[in-house]
């Protein structure tokens, strides 16, 4: 409304004569959409706390970070192939494929085994989506070109459009793709084997370059047999060169194209025949993918908007019992083949039994009653069958057959709020409980087809569950909603304090900063700060070499979350533990700031001063427009100073400048001879435990006794060390290092000294 951004193609799928368009401009062209869009109505819950005296205002926080939390935490976005497999739901050739899936299930966890990435786990029946946005993809990656696939935009939308054009093209030979397909599916698998079992290096990577190559050489028919000498042939090549086919950062451009043009080369000698086509496009291909994907001009009419838009009531409430009955009396299709299966996990789900027994709303569901008297749940799948799980209810589904949820007669667990309702199930319960939960008032959208006649389901429900930008579990953005509010307050004043140098990303204007990854970062900080006292607890940062660089991350995030649960519970000494940490990360800012200044600076250029000179260190010698901030330089940065003491800071600070720089530009650079066999993280280990041996401070051991020090005091004349003036053994005296521990002196009998006690307080860590 207030002119800030445009509509973007990308996010119109019907109105796509809108594009481009903003607030004022469609005001422009034709009011009457303004006034749709402002008679438009947004659904809002208030919240009132009835507190009589009124609560604390810690507790009054803590509510409203509860139900802030519950709205948002049971939000899981679609992933890509769950979207796919809504779109395809009435795509014929999609569902020949799935059909073919879903009857041999040997075939399926061939496919799957053969051309995905292997699993930490066992995975007994694979994700047919999954599957079928591969199978998708590969049918038209030959059609192309790879540096247009990994270096040009719009590349799923590109994708999308080749796959229309296939699906249209092979309408009358369907039967024949599919039979083709699993044949070439079936000889690589057998690729596999042979390497297997002649002990030859190979994987996914490999394999699906080779699907890519044999429909290249569709394309160019040539003839070809899946012959044994073409299998050892392959397998050998690989084997050969396994490096093309790195599983390292394969997701980078340069390590795709570089494994499609091995597969390429491999092919050319095979054949005899020029694939360079193939790998960059030449002018015919790029008329073709632009023929292909140009969009059609099918703008619907403004004058159609008020047919195509959606007749529905008011959202109604029903209690659960109510809902129950009815699915036992109506048909139900509780899920849809657009739906994804049912995945909300038994935490999860007892999240939200919890917010039912705290009287939380929770989301509503729609329904679509269809003209042949069924009901299509097209969003809450998860959260019906929760409910139903939970009381251990059925429903009817749409073959007239009943139906269970996968968590019948789950029991509660992982309980933020009613914890002494842990792993008790709903027959467990006391009636009152159980009434509260039958009783329970939940909002059903019904969307009735006889008076919705245009209506897609599926539209709808991409709308709801496409990147509705749900807040990630373990992220500052979470923690915010729940964690003590002291803690949380005291991280975002430290990030506005230090906002101007320390940041992990600027965006858009000099001064914007994304704060909240700021404050994950810090809160990540605090976390190893207070790792790092806590003698008891596991290795919570990794360090690891990724061919020419070092990368690190958490061990765990999920760590974090515990640790400031316990926090925020206030269990035994834990928080002051984490308190110190905070305090521990301010020394560690206030260490890099003596670091990072070498010159003088004004109070008004220090802060430009110091963001420039932590850029020159993390961009390690690197172009600037090539570089950008990562939360993995500050980690290495604290790994190198976190023990470091700050008078040795203070007083090396520019030599500690210098080999920090040279220690980021050998990590982000590592030479090709280190880059094999961990060589180039051995290195690092050493170059970091060298720096910190360099720069450590001895420890206080030698202590004297009464004789040794009388001799010392005699060696000395009877005279102080610090103010000349006489001394005795009967004197308030103590011993004093004459080059301070914290400044490199070492804890020898030749570096100590004699004096009076006031005068040792007074000269602290002083030469």
């Amino acid at each position: 409304m207030e002119n800030k951004f445009s509509l973007t193609a990308r996010g119109l799928n019907i109105l796509s004569q809108l594009k481009k368009s903003t607030y004022d401009d469609l005001a422009k062209k034709d009011n009457s959409i303004i006034e749709i869009f402002l008679d438009a109505k947004i659904r809002i819950i208030e919240f009132k706390l009835v507190n009589e005296p009124p609560l604390d205002k810690f507790l009054e926080d803590r509510v409203k970070k509860e139900i802030f939390s519950r709205y948002n935490t049971g939000i899981t976005p679609l992933k890509k192939a769950e979207i796919d497999n809504a779109i395809y739901d009435e795509d014929n050739l999609s569902n020949l494929f799935k059909d073919t899936l879903e009857n041999d299930k040997i075939l399926k966890k061939k496919i799957y085994n053969t051309f995905f990435k292997p699993q930490k786990s066992f995975v007994e029946d694979p994700p047919t989506e999954n599957i079928m946005s591969f199978i998708r993809r590969f049918l038209v990656m030959p059609l192309f070109p790879i540096n247009h696939y990994m270096r040009g935009t719009a590349r799923t939308e590109i994708l999308t459009r080749l796959y229309e054009y296939f699906s249209d093209q092979s309408v009358d030979e369907e039967n024949k793709v599919i039979e083709s397909f699993f044949e070439k599916t079936d000889f690589i698998a057998s690729i596999k084997d042979y390497s297997i079992e002649y002990n030859l290096e190979n994987n996914f990577l490999a394999f699906e370059c080779i699907l890519w190559g044999l429909g290249v050489l569709d394309l160019e028919e040539t003839k070809y047999d899946l012959s044994d000498d073409f299998r050892a042939k392959y397998a050998q090549y690989v084997h050969e060169n396994i490096q093309d086919f790195t599983e390292q950062d394969y997701a980078f451009s340069n390590q795709v194209i570089t494994r499609y043009i091995s597969t390429a080369i491999f092919l050319t000698s095979y054949f005899n025949i020029n694939l360079e086509v193939y790998i960059n496009a030449d002018e015919a291909k790029r008329a073709m993918l632009k023929d292909v994907t140009k969009t059609e001009d099918t703008n619907t009419k403004l004058s159609e908007l008020e047919t195509l838009r959606l007749n529905k009531p008011e959202p109604s409430k029903n209690s659960i019992e109510d809902i129950i009955r009815t699915m036992n009396r109506r048909k139900f299709l509780v899920r849809p083949t657009y739906q994804r299966k049912e995945v909300i996990n038994p935490s999860k789900a007892s999240s939200i039994i919890e917010s039912i027994l705290l009287g939380i709303t929770i989301p509503p569901l729609f329904v679509f009653k269809r003209a042949d008297g069924i009901n299509e749940v097209i969003d809450g799948q998860q959260r019906i069958l929760t409910i139903l799980g939970f009381i251990g209810e059925s429903y009817i589904n749409h073959r007239l057959e009943t139906s269970y949820s996968k968590n019948h007669k789950f029991k509660l667990r992982k309980l933020r709020i009613l914890k002494e309702l842990e792993y008790k199930s709903f027959n467990h319960l006391d009636e009152e409980l159980k009434d509260k939960i039958l009783d329970f008032q939940l909002y059903v959208i019904e969307i009735d087809e006889s008076q919705n006649k245009y209506f897609d389901p599926i539209d709808l429900f991409i709308r709801l569950n496409d990147k509705p930008y749900p807040i990630r579990e373990h992220s500052f953005e979470m923690w915010n909603s729940w964690v003590d509010l002291e803690i949380i307050q005291t991280i975002k004043a430290i990030t506005k304090a230090n906002k101007n140098w320390f940041y992990v990303r600027q965006i858009k204007r000099p001064n914007d900063w994304d704060r909240m990854e700021t404050e994950e970062l810090l809160t990540s900080l605090a976390y190893l700060e207070y790792n790092k006292q806590n003698k008891d607890s596991r290795k919570a940062l990794d360090i690891y070499q990724k061919t020419q660089r070092i990368n690190t991350r958490l061990s765990s995030k999920s760590s974090i979350s515990s640790v400031l649960q316990q926090v925020t519970e206030k269990k035994g000494n834990i928080k002051n533990d984490f308190e110190e940490g905070v305090k521990q990360l301010k020394g560690f800012l206030r260490k890099i700031r003596y670091i990072l200044l070498d010159f003088d600076k004004s109070k008004d250029e220090l802060f430009d001063y110091l963001k420039e000179e932590l850029d020159d260190i993390f961009q390690a010698g690197k172009e600037a427009r090539y570089f950008r901030r990562t939360k993995q330089d500050f980690y290495i940065i604290w790994h190198l100073i976190n023990n470091i003491n700050f008078e040795m800071i203070k007083l090396h600070r520019l030599d500690i400048k210098e080999e920090i720089k040279n220690i980021f530009i050998y990590i982000k650079n590592i030479p090709e001879e280190d880059q094999d066999n961990n060589i180039g993280y051995n290195k690092f280990i050493n170059f970091a435990e060298r720096f910190k041996i360099k720069y450590s401070v001895a420890h206080r051991k030698i202590k004297l006794t009464e004789e040794e020090k009388l001799e010392l005091i005699r060696k000395q004349g009877n005279i102080s060390g610090l103010s000349k003036t006489p001394v005795f053994l009967g004197d308030d005296i103590e011993v004093d290092h004459d080059i301070p521990i914290s400044k490199g002196g070492k804890d020898e009998i030749e570096n100590l000294q004699i004096v009076h006690k006031d005068e040792n307080r007074e000269k602290g860590a002083r030469n």
